[in-house]
């Protein structure tokens, strides 16, 4: 029997392949196999490394831009693709093709489907689906599979119904056979030290890279440790796993150490880590999650904070619900680029030291761990396939999808909504559990760093700047001031667009609303920042807003009372009131009365209006005198006409003489409004 395997760019895809092959081999000594991928990927190494043969295809991710330019290039890529497979369906003749996903399998199945059609394929499909929500070219080339199986319920409602099979995960043999003393042996580490297993995916995790090494110096100081971390090996044009890694720990000092740390680029047999380990970092998809189940040990999962619909966040939630696992999120920062994602090193030694001097937590973790329940996934895929292979049709399905579960929605501005309902209905911050506080924060840090500046309505950023406010995350009131003072330019394009920086107006205008507005500017960076704000920003709204904010914050600060001074010349006039009732709440300068009587005959009504508001809350707070301020009231009433447009003017100037005279020694003086 001829196999043909294909899927890649990720274990993920890669590894439940070779799972597959491998079991199959064990089973038919006569089998024959052909694995397909992409020459620069992951299973370029993997798989001769499990002594299976590989032939290599172009293929490219579907763009998820809608540039003509990448449509056409993946067009193209795509039927170059197709004409390799088309060779190399001809040449191996398979009996069955078993495809795991990834964008490298799209042209053997798509080649298999045009030879099909001409009668030169017979060959039985197995396509296996390893994740919750389906790929675009999964969906497309799953109308050609015989059979799809899958590894969440949920997977099946993007595939013909009659066609599917829930068979769970699969994972290698080896990982069913796990001896704790052997794989230690065989990786020359003692029988008694605590081993952390690090590794962020095949390809490697920079952000775990990172966030480990930041860790390192913490960690050095414990006794009795050792720290097996696989980098990976991704190279790109910003970033190389391996040099980047070992360039890190040297500068730390730790280049030559290789009694306790240990940086691996790879390691094809790791479930011999797995074996040995004490405890687990790693991200939270399902295939690392069900290997971990399998081995039975405790995890500190840090999710990717990119995945589809967030699922390996929730993935890592129910674990930690389960008592398996904790969860330590990405965060949002500023780097050298502006926003970027990011692990805390000082928060990941941290917890990694909590956990390792707790046995008993992490003995109760691993047993957690081992309970939850575990599918014979190569057994009921062996069954599928095996079905295609003798050409007999499996048993039909009817398969009941669980209802959604509850919680926040994946939409940003649905999530949104949902927070404020949530504050609103539950009792605010203080009732919330700190679970639940820390993965809506997260949330907020998702949104945060997303440069998807078209998106409507205004763009899942902003959302996160409303989340910062309403979640009260005073960790992030740095970040919101970056943002806030941000001057970096944006393209020809963007400014076509009516964009200025690279956080726009409305952004800014939200960083001090909401934000700011949330968290309070109560500490003299953030009324620093406000103050730069008024003044410079060229957005009026933004300038509008730090006025108000600076008043509202009540304050006596002397640069912010400077930028406010300067404000009254500004040529909005929805900054000049802001201002002026700003100066009410916070001014105290002995030129502040002299500022003010330039407004006192303005021909803007607005302009009038907050002024006599700015001199009556300073009559009230003691700034102003009773007698100063009544000696220029008769020139004011004066010239206030009384009719209907400037009512209000005149009702504040009647309950500004009512309070003046109250106030001024000897009793009250009686000044008639017109």
């Amino acid at each position: 029997m001829r196999y043909l395997l294909t899927g890649g760019g990720t274990g993920g895809h890669v590894y439940p392949a070779l799972a597959i092959a491998e079991e199959i081999r064990r089973r038919q000594s006569d089998a024959r196999f052909l694995y397909v991928g992409r020459r620069d990927k992951l299973e370029a190494w993997a798989v001769p490394a499990r002594d299976f043969p590989i032939r290599f295809v172009r293929a490219r991710a579907y763009p998820r831009s809608r540039s003509v330019r990448a449509l056409v290039a993946f067009a193209l890529v795509l039927a170059w693709g197709i004409v390799q497979s088309i060779i190399i369906l001809l040449r191996f003749r398979p009996q069955v093709i078993v495809g795991t996903g990834g964008y490298v399998s799209a042209p053997i199945l798509f080649a298999h489907g045009l030879l099909q059609k001409i009668g030169l394929s017979r060959a039985r499909v197995f396509l296996y689906e390893p994740n919750a929500h389906p790929g675009m070219l999964n969906q497309v080339v799953g109308r050609l599979a015989h059979r799809v199986g899958i590894a969440f319920e949920q997977a099946g409602r993007w595939f013909d119904m009659k066609r599917v099979a829930v068979v769970g995960y699969p994972v290698r043999r080896e990982f069913l056979e796990l001896d704790r003393d052997a794989s230690r042996a065989a990786l020359g580490l003692d029988p008694d030290v605590q081993v952390v297993l690090v590794f962020g995916g095949s390809g490697g995790a920079r952000v775990v890279n990172e966030a480990l090494v930041a860790a390192l110096p913490r960690l050095a100081r414990m006794d009795n440790l050792c720290v097996l971390h696989i980098t990976g090996r991704y190279r790109g044009p910003d970033y190389d796993a391996v040099a980047d890694t070992r360039e890190a720990v040297a500068h730390l000092g730790l280049a030559n150490d290789a009694t306790w740390y240990r940086p691996l680029e790879y390691m094809d047999d790791i479930h011999r880590a797995y074996a040995a380990a004490d405890l687990v970092v790693c991200r939270g998809g399902a295939g690392t999650l069900t290997e971990l189940c399998v081995a039975g040990k405790p995890a500190l999962i840090v999710p990717l904070a990119t995945a589809a619909e967030d699922h390996q966040a929730a993935n890592a939630r129910e674990m930690e619900r389960l008592g398996a696992a904790q969860v330590i999120y990405q965060r949002a920062r500023w780097g050298d680029l502006g926003l970027e994602s990011a692990v805390d090193g000082e928060e990941l030694g941290r917890c990694l030291q909590d956990l390792l001097s707790d046995t008993g937590r992490l003995n109760a973790m691993a047993q957690a761990a081992a309970k939850l329940p575990q599918r014979d996934s190569l057994a009921l895929i062996m069954d599928e396939i095996g079905q295609l292979a003798t050409e007999r049709r499996g048993a039909p399905l009817n398969l009941e999808f669980p209802l959604r579960r509850s919680g926040p929605p994946a939409d940003a501005n649905a999530l949104l909504r949902w927070v404020q309902a949530q504050l609103r209905e539950g009792g605010g911050i203080g009732a919330m559990a700190p679970a639940e506080l820390a993965y809506l924060r997260y949330q907020a840090d998702r949104l945060l760093v997303s440069r998807a500046w078209y998106e409507v309505p205004l763009g899942r950023c902003n959302v996160g700047i409303k989340l910062v406010g309403l979640l009260a995350y005073e960790a992030q009131r740095p970040l919101l001031l970056k943002i806030l003072l941000d001057r970096r330019p944006v393209s020809r394009l963007r400014r076509l667009c009516g964009g200025d920086y690279q956080h726009g107006g409305i952004l800014r205008r939200n960083v001090v609303e909401w934000g700011i507005g949330g968290l309070g500017a109560d500490d003299v960076s953030t009324r620093a920042a406000l103050a730069v704000a008024l003044v410079e920003d060229p957005y009026f709204e933004v300038r509008a807003a730090s006025a108000r904010m600076l008043g509202e914050a009540g304050a006596v600060d002397a640069a912010a009372e400077s930028a406010l001074m300067q404000a009254l010349d500004d040529r909005s006039p929805d900054v000049v009131v802001a201002a002026l009732n700003a100066l009410g709440e916070i001014g105290t300068g002995s030129g502040l009365l002299p500022r003010l009587r330039g407004f006192y005959l303005h021909p803007n009504g607005q302009f009038r209006q907050g002024v006599v508001g700015a001199l009556a809350r300073g009559v009230e707070r003691g700034v102003f005198s009773a007698d100063e301020v009544a000696r220029d009231l008769d020139g004011i009433i004066a010239s206030s006409p009384h009719f209907t447009p400037t009512f209000a003017l005149n009702e504040s100037l009647r309950a500004l003489s009512q309070q003046v005279g109250a106030s001024r020694e000897g009793g009250s003086r009686d000044v008639r409004v017109l």
